[in-house]
């Protein structure tokens, strides 16, 4: 069965698709996404993307997809998110929104396609604050 997650990426993939995106990195942290990808589990393809600002301004502020689903057949339904940490915010969201947030270890979109066929994925349970790791890195503060 077919199911679109929302990944945070470490870099923007623009028109990469099934194997391409294989290789993609995830970011270690929603709140360091440069891109959120909407994946469709079953082809491995990208088939939307969801922009975020160029860095975490500070601690709990860091950007956040747009999980919102509504009619607009150009934008597929968010119907779970997946990564290895995400902040209070987005796990508050997510489940008001009634999304799962799965936890996974896997480094690459490839690595991860496989646990979600594998059915492997526990949900997320804790939510990790970054503390404006973001803007640490980028040099900004």
């Amino acid at each position: 069965m077919s199911m679109h997650v929302c990944v945070p990426l470490s870099s923007s993939a623009p028109g990469l698709a099934g194997e391409a995106c294989s290789s993609l990195v995830i970011a270690e942290h929603f709140g360091l996404a440069e891109v959120f990808a909407v994946v469709d589990t079953a082809s491995g393809e990208i088939v939307s993307t969801r922009a975020t600002s160029a860095r975490c301004p500070g601690p709990c502020a860091c950007p956040l997809p747009d999980l919102e689903n509504d009619a607009d057949e150009a934008q597929p339904a968010v119907e779970a998110l997946a990564g290895p940490a995400a902040g209070f915010r987005l796990l508050q969201r997510a489940r008001r929104a009634g999304l799962p947030i799965l936890a996974s270890r896997s480094r690459t979109l490839g690595e991860l396609q496989r646990e979600l066929k594998a059915k492997s994925l526990p949900p997320l349970s804790a939510a990790q604050c970054l503390s404006g790791a973001r803007a640490r890195r980028a040099g900004g503060g």
